[in-house]
């Protein structure tokens, strides 16, 4: 078996963050990258996945990447305590 644990962030965060990379790489041609109406739209689309998969989903938006590995490992402990 495999764990899968699908990761979230709120589509105006995400937007900014990429808008912020976009300026740090001078990359002037990628129009959608940042684009909120379609960041919201990915968003959707991997939450409606993490369902139908039964995927337990984290949303990372005000989590430190820290934080995020230590509710990871919880998951998978809990994973491997359910299995077994």
């Amino acid at each position: 078996d495999l764990l899968v644990v699908g990761l979230t962030n709120d589509p105006k965060r995400l937007s900014l963050v990429r808008r912020t990379r976009q300026i740090a790489m001078h990359d002037d041609e990628n129009e959608t990258y940042a684009d909120l109406e379609a960041i919201t739209e990915e968003v959707r689309q991997a939450r409606r996945l993490f369902t139908q998969k039964q995927w337990p989903v984290i949303d990372v938006t005000r989590r430190s990447i820290e934080e995020t590995a230590a509710a990871i490992i919880q998951i998978h402990t809990n994973w491997q305590e359910d299995r077994s």
